[in-house]
This record gives C-alpha cells, structure tokens and sequence, in this order.
C-alpha cells in the first residue's frame, strides 16, 4: 500500500460518528454534517478506506458505512485528493473485492467503479490484474464473485472502459486491451456450477454486446454455443439472460443466426410464453428486435398464426396486476364521494423526497429496496403487456393488412366478453397496429369510433384509459376525416377526451392528458385545433384546480405542447388568459423547495415563450421569484440544507424560466434586468462545476444578448472566458455536450452585439477552440455543436475578421462542410456573411478550399438578404477573375460537380 499511516485517534474519532449512525434514535442529519466537516482534511477519505478495508473487528454495517461515504466522496470529489492518497484508497480496495460479506466486497465494487468512472479503466492495471486473477478463482467463490460483480458493474456504467487500452508492458509491441484480458475468462464462466454465476456471466457479455469489443467479436462463436447450451437451464435467471443475450446479438450480429432463425424463433415463442414472467418479458422484445434487424423477414410469415395469438393473450392485464389494483382503488375512494375521499387521492400522493440510488446521496443497504422517489409519475414500468403491445406494432409495420385476417377475429371475440380484461386488451391491440394496418383498417373506423366513444365512460377505469389513448393512435385519421369535411367525429372524441380528462380518477386523468398531447401533435395544429383551443384550455386550466400532484405533470405537458406545437393559438389574447393566471397562481402559491415547482417551471418556460406579451402582467413577480430561487438553491447547497443535485434542479428550472421570459417578452424584459443581479448570477451559472446549470446558464446569456445586450457586455470577458473553456477539449464529452453546445451559441449571439474591437481580444482563442470542433471527423460529434461552432466562427468573423484572416487556410475546408449543411435562416446568414468578410481580408485563405467553398455556397436554396447576395456575386467574381488571369478558371470549374458548376453560375453570374 501506499505511505498513508492513520493514527488511532482519528480512527477512533471517525468509527465512532459511523457508529453513531446506526444507534436507534440518533440524529443522523447531526452525525453526516460532523463528518461532512471532516473532509476538510485531506486524508479524511484514506481514513474511510482504512476503516472500510482495515477494520476486522468492527460491525460490517459500520464498514460499509465508511465505504458508501468513501464512494460518494470519490463520485464527487476525487480529482481532489491528493495522488498518494489516492494510491493508498485504491490499493486498499483490492483486497476488499474479495471479501467474504457480501455487502463489503460488493461496496469495495462500487467504490471501484466510481474510480473507473473517473480515471478510466486503461489508468488502474493493477484492478485489471486483480480482476484477471479472481476470475480465475475457481476454489475461492467470494474471489470469484466479488471479481464478476465488479466487471459487470463496469460493463454496465462505462463499457467502452473494458476495452480501454492497458500500458504496454516491457517487451510487448502493442499495449494490451482490458477485454481481451476479461472477456475470455468472463466467457469460461458461462459454464460455471454456480446458476448464479452462469447468469452474471452471460448479463455481463450482454451489456458488453451494446459496445461489441474487438474480444467479443472475435469469440463470438463461443459467445453464441454458450448461449444455446444454456437455452434450456434449470435457472430460470440464466434463461432470463439467454433470452436477453440473444436478442441483443440478434441485433448485434444477425448473420450469425441466420442459420438456426427458425429454431431461434420457436424457442422464443415458447419462452414468450414461459411462466416466469421475466423470461416472458426478455423473450417477447424479440419480436421487435427482429423487426428491426437485418434478418429476412419472411421467414417469420408462417409463425405468425402462433404468434398473435400468444402477443393478443399477454396484452390482458394479469388478474393481480399492481397498475389495475391501484386504478380500481382510486375509483372506489372517488366513487365513495365527498370531498374528504378526493382529498385522500391529493394527499396520498404526497411523499417526502429522499435521494436514493448511485447518483444522489447514500446508496441503498445492503438487500434494500430502492423505491424510486416518485413512484407512478410518468414513469413507464416495462411489462410483458407492454412488451407484447410494442412487438405487435412493430410486426404491423412490416407485414401490414396481413395481420388482419388472423388477428381481427380474436380482437372481435374479445370485445364482447364479459371479463373487461378481456375487452380492455383488444381495444389495446386496435390501437398498437392503427400505424402497421391503417388500410385495412380503413373501412372499419367509422364503426369503431362509434364503438370508442361510449367505451370513454366504462364503469372500469383502465378500459377509460385505453380507450382514449387508442382514440389518440387515430388522431391523424380523424383529422384527416375532418379536412375532408367530417369533423362530427372529431368533435365528438375531442369533447370525449376533454370530459375524461376531468375525470374523478387520475389514471384517466393522465391517459387523457395524453391524448390531448397526441392531437395537439399531428397534423397542422395551428389549423386543426384553432376550434377546440379554447375548450381544451379551459380543461386543462379547471385540472390544475383539481388534479393531485401527479396527474398535475400531466396537464402540465399538454399545456406545454399546445405552446410548442400551436403557438401562435396560445398567443391569442383570449386564449393566454385563460391559462396563463391559473398557471402564475400555481407558481404563487408553492413554497420555495416544493418539488411541484419544478415541472410547473418547465411548462411556464414553453408557456410564456410563445405567449409573448400576454404574460407582461405577470413577469415582474415570476422573473423575481426565479432570482430569489436560485440565490436561496445556491445559499442552501453551500449550506448543506439541499444536497448540491437537488439545489441543481431548482436553479435550471428557475434560469430557463427567466430564459422563456426573456424570449417571450424580447426588449420588455430589460427594466428587470437592470433592476436585478441577474448578471452576477449568469457569470456564476457559466462557471458552475455542474454541465446542467452552465447549460442553462449559456442558453440564459443568448437569450439575454438577443433581447438586451448591454447588461451582460460588463461581463463580457467573464461570459467569453467560461464559454471558451467549455470548448476545451477535456470538457467536451457525452456528458457536457448540451453546455458545450449553448456555450458555443451564446458567443455566436453576443459576437453579433459586439464591436470588432470587444471581439478582438477572444477572436483567436475562440478560432481555435471553434475550428478544433470542426476538425473532428464526421460524426464523431453531434452534428447541432458543430453547426453552432460553424455559426458562431462566422459571426464573429463578421464583426472583427482581421485576426481570423491569416489563419483562413488552415480551417476553411472544414468550415465550408459544415455550413453547407446548415438549413437557410438568419443564422446561416450571419455565418456567410463572416465568411465573406474574411475571405475579402484574405482571398489567398481559400487555398486548396475552392471547391468546398463553391459547395457551401450552392447549398443555398434561396438568398433572401440582397447584401449577402451581392457580397457573394463579388467574391465569387473576384476569384473568376484571378484566376483566369493565372489560367486557372476552366480547371476550377471543372473540378466541380456539374450540378454545382450551373447552381454556381446562375447565383453568382459566373
């Protein structure tokens, strides 16, 4: 180990607050401030490992303990530790990895991993080598384990970590990756006497399989007989992975199957229908994923009148399923009347909010449950019904009006039998194919609308649920139906769905919201919806009177897709009034904190930035509450009373509502602003170490540039030097792409408000951090970062080219790629125009660009701006000219593609 040595009285110190934690009674916030405090000493986490590692005698709670705070300090504050500590902690895991506790060997696994996730892989060969060596511990279980639980857990969190490259060892001509050193012991394992082991081995090479390393690849066929071997297994967790594996390879490598697909699909028809359901589930995405894949699909053809009927039989709820059982018990408490059982659904609801889980606070005990902290607010729980649904949509979409013949007379069946199940699954399986078997059903959907109507109010709630989502999956049709001049049907479902989204149950509720969403969507909405926008905001504003807090994110969305997908129907001062005051009532009335805050921000920023002026009335008290919000996240995380994720949370919301002011409101929001320490505020967000907040701290400081620049211009250099750091290449990753991406737009927005000599002093840092992103090959990066790095690159060599200019040769080809394939707009516009400007301070900067410059020129449909127009027709020109004089001409232009050469021509009278 390395050369940290702990004193017994810090041991003592620190094993006494950890044992403090878990004496009955004790004030925990107490104790996790005292040793919060002791992370001001800089070996305060080798400490944690020593007792983590050490500590033989203690209670294996308390050890556990020190490693989950090890972790959590590790997750957030590891680059801090100094490097010898840090060799001390990671060497004193090792050990640990093969404990005989469960619960510690499978922290010090965490703890590992948070490392990974931080250093990569390729960084720590001595865990390599550990793990290496304790899958090759057949005689030691806890080794063997311990060592199989850590790969998978790094398979899962960071898989391009297995196949990081090692240091070249002496002698070795080319360094070793991490896979080929695991994944062939990983694969030995899939034999392993142990069913436990034999199902993390397989879950492994599954997750492995997403990123497919060169290991994998090359033992595929071992990969795939090891899966087959293992079809049949006792382990109903190992079938469970089989079935996963080989939906994942059939994705990965189908060619590989081909040879055994009807094999492969029987046995996935019989596991479809397997009794434990997790098999069922596993087994029945195989549908879907051979949809999707590469594989023939007529070789499905005959299975089909098997198939159906399995999927149509698995999308009836189960008997006890815990979705039905809470419907029908909200039904019975609403159904009970009075105002008391409403108020019980209300509070029900209300849950204090703990952070679980690997990304927030204290990880979970060992052999907890993790509850996730809101269950049932829009989150889907994936299920054989579900799974089924979406394999018989998918199987629609490719074999169409086919389906019809075997799957109408069941669904036909199903409608008239006595068990709503029943009924519900084939309203169910109407709506999964409405895409797939549109044709076909064409004739029938007169009659079946008829049939839905009525079935929006069934006495049972989830068959009120599914008739109107079925009733959205027809949204185009109906509309369709309407353009063609018979709108009684769809006024008819609109009133329907509008009556159930003021339904007494919240299931309904939020089914209907969902609907409403799905018409606001298709089509032309600004058109469509024009006569029932009224009605469906005044829906819509009577629930966020009467929803509990989990419908309520559904009305939220609705609302925030009328805003998005009808704006100029949410800006009608007849209809912003009807929802805008209950909505700033809502925001009125929830205390600083409150987590409902944080879904209605998110709707009043797609509200107010479309419903310009109409929020004026309201913006003074919203945009001082945002302030007051975030300076009250920022004072509480610094104090510790709000975990610094939760803080986060609060401060995004509340910036891009300011955001969604701002933009609605233009140039009227500029008397706030001067009345505000908003720009102390941005210049902190744009630092901040959390990506979200500089995401929308960066979005906040363009939009500000937009509608009022000369408050941020104090903070010029400040806002700049965040935005360029940003563009770093050590801060452009998965991660941070989104504030790479706004901080890269913002200084296109406030370059345009600048003079050349504001821009001077940053133009050749930004050219090279802007020009880097272009540079990298195709694909590599998002392709909205490099258009805003194209952009931004041009409009800052508008306004000051002078010290872009000498360097033009050196990024222009790739500059030209880029702006070619941005759509026509004012940004597009800007970007030329730099381009001209620097191309006129330096026409020898096209260089060897001649004919990339003439393809991104071209890449105009139409060139509204007569100026940009003009500059284009003289440079264009001025090059015709010089080089005809150098003999040159004929040659440029018949080194371009024909179509390029005539555009080219007829653009610029050349």
């Amino acid at each position: 180990m390395a050369s940290f040595q702990p004193n017994q009285e810090g041991i003592n110190q620190i094993v006494g607050l950890l044992t403090e934690v878990h004496k009955p009674g004790a004030n925990q916030s107490e104790v996790y401030a005292q040793l919060d405090k002791c992370r001001a000493y800089p070996d305060f986490n080798s400490y944690l490992a020593f007792i983590f590692a050490s500590g033989e005698g203690l209670p294996i709670e308390v050890r556990q303990t020190a490693g989950l705070l090890l972790k959590n300090n590790i997750r957030t504050h590891f680059g801090a530790i100094a490097e010898d500590f840090r060799a001390f902690i990671k060497a004193a895991l090792l050990p640990v990895l093969g404990h005989a506790s469960r619960p510690l060997r499978h922290t010090a696994g965490t703890c590992a991993v948070t490392i990974v996730n931080q250093t990569g892989l390729g960084a720590w060969p001595e865990l390599v080598a550990a793990l290496a060596e304790g899958l090759d511990a057949a005689g030691d279980a806890n080794r063997l384990e311990g060592a199989l639980d850590l790969v998978y857990k790094i398979a899962e969190d960071q898989p391009l970590q297995v196949d990081a490259s090692l240091p070249a060892a002496r002698g070795e001509a080319k360094p070793q990756r991490v896979a080929d050193v695991l994944v062939p012991r990983v694969l030995a394992l899939m034999g392993a006497p142990s069913p436990d082991l034999r199902a993390l081995a397989v879950s492994t090479l599954n997750q492995l399989a997403n990123v497919m390393p060169g290991a994998l690849l090359t033992n595929m066929d071992n990969f795939l007989a090891g899966l087959f071997a293992l079809a049949l297994d006792a382990s109903p967790a190992v079938r469970k992975a089989v079935c996963t594996g080989l939906v994942a390879m059939l994705m990965a490598v189908p060619e590989r199957l081909e040879g055994n697909m009807t094999s492969l699909i029987e046995y996935m028809l019989k596991s479809t229908q397997d009794e434990d359901e997790g098999i069922a589930v596993e087994a029945c995405e195989f549908w879907t994923a051979f949809c999707e894949s590469e594989v023939d699909k007529d070789v499905l053809r005959p299975f089909l009148p098997r198939v159906l009927p399995v999927l149509l039989k698995n999308m009836a709820y189960e008997e006890f399923d815990e979705e039905v059982q809470e419907a029908e018990e909200l039904e019975a408490r609403a159904l009970a009347g009075g105002p008391a059982a409403h108020q019980a659904d209300r509070d029900d609801e209300i849950k204090p909010f703990v952070h679980k889980g690997t990304g927030h606070g204290e990880e979970a005990q060992e052999g907890e449950e993790e509850e996730d902290e809101d269950e049932g607010d829009g989150i889907v729980h994936w299920n054989l019904r579900r799974s089924s649904a979406a394999g018989l949509d998918m199987l629609s979409n490719h074999f169409g009006d086919e389906l019809l013949p075997i799957m109408l007379p069941i669904v036909q069946q199903r409608l008239h039998d006595a068990d709503w199940r029943a009924r519900e699954s084939a309203i169910l399986a109407l709506g999964a194919v409405s895409q797939g078997c549109a044709t076909g059903l064409a004739p029938f959907l007169p009659e079946m609308v008829a049939m839905l109507l009525p079935v929006l109010k069934d006495p049972r709630p989830m068959v009120r649920c599914i008739s109107c989502w079925v009733l959205g999956r027809y949204a185009k049709w109906l509309l369709e139906r309407a353009d063609a001049g018979q709108r009684g049907e769809l006024d008819s479902v609109m009133g329907g769905i509008c009556e159930r989204c003021l339904d007494h149950n919240r299931r309904v509720q939020e089914a209907a919201c969902g609907a409403l969403a799905t018409f606001l969507e298709e089509g032309e909405p600004e058109r469509h919806m024009a006569p029932y926008m009224a009605a469906v905001l005044q829906t819509l504003a009577t629930a966020l009177q009467a929803y509990g807090r989990k419908a309520m994110r559904n009305a939220y969305d609705a609302i925030s897709t009328a805003a998005e997908e009808a704006p100029c129907l949410i800006s009608q001062p007849s209809n912003a009034q009807i929802i805008l005051p209950p909505l700033f009532h809502k925001l009125d009335t929830l205390p600083d904190g409150d987590r409902d805050l944080l879904p209605l921000m998110e709707c009043l920023t797609a509200v107010v930035s479309k419903s310009g002026s109409q929020a004026e009335q309201f913006a003074a008290s919203c945009f001082f509450r945002c302030i007051g919000l975030v300076e009250r996240a920022e004072q509480a995380a610094t104090s510790g009373a709000f975990d610094p994720d939760e803080a986060a949370e609060f401060i995004v919301c509340a910036l891009d509502l300011i955001s969604g002011l701002t933009e609605g409101l233009g140039v009227s929001i500029e008397s706030l602003v001067g009345r505000s320490p908003l720009r102390d505020i941005v210049v902190r967000s744009c630092k901040d170490p959390d990506a979200d907040i500089r995401q929308s701290g960066f979005a906040l400081v363009g939009d500000l540039a937009k509608a009022c620049a000369p408050h941020i211009k104090p903070a010029l250099a400040e806002v700049f030097h965040s935005a360029l750091y940003n563009l770093e290449p050590q801060m452009v990753n998965q991660r941070t792409l989104s504030a790479c991406n706004n901080a890269a737009w913002c200084m296109g927005e406030l370059a345009i408000k600048c003079s050349g000599d504001e821009l001077r002093p940053i133009a050749l840092q930004a050219l090279e951090r802007l020009a880097r992103i272009l540079q990298v090959p195709t694909g590599a990066l998002p392709r909205s970062l490099v258009e805003n790095a194209a952009i931004t690159l041009g409009r800052i060599a508008w306004v000051c080219p002078e010290p872009l200019a000498p360097h033009a040769h050196e990024f222009l080809g790739p500059w030209c790629a880029a702006l070619r394939g941005i759509r026509d707009d004012i940004e597009k516009e800007h970007a030329f125009l730099g381009l001209c400007a620097l191309l006129r301070v330096n026409p020898q900067g096209a260089g060897n660009c001649f004919t990339a410059l003439c393809d991104a020129i071209v890449s105009w449909r139409h060139v509204g701006c007569e100026g940009l127009h003009n500059e284009l027709i003289q440079l264009m020109q001025g090059y015709k000219a010089q080089l005809t004089q150098m003999g040159q001409w004929q040659a440029a232009m018949a080194s371009l593609n024909p179509a390029v050469q005539q555009k080219l021509a007829a653009m610029c009278q050349v």
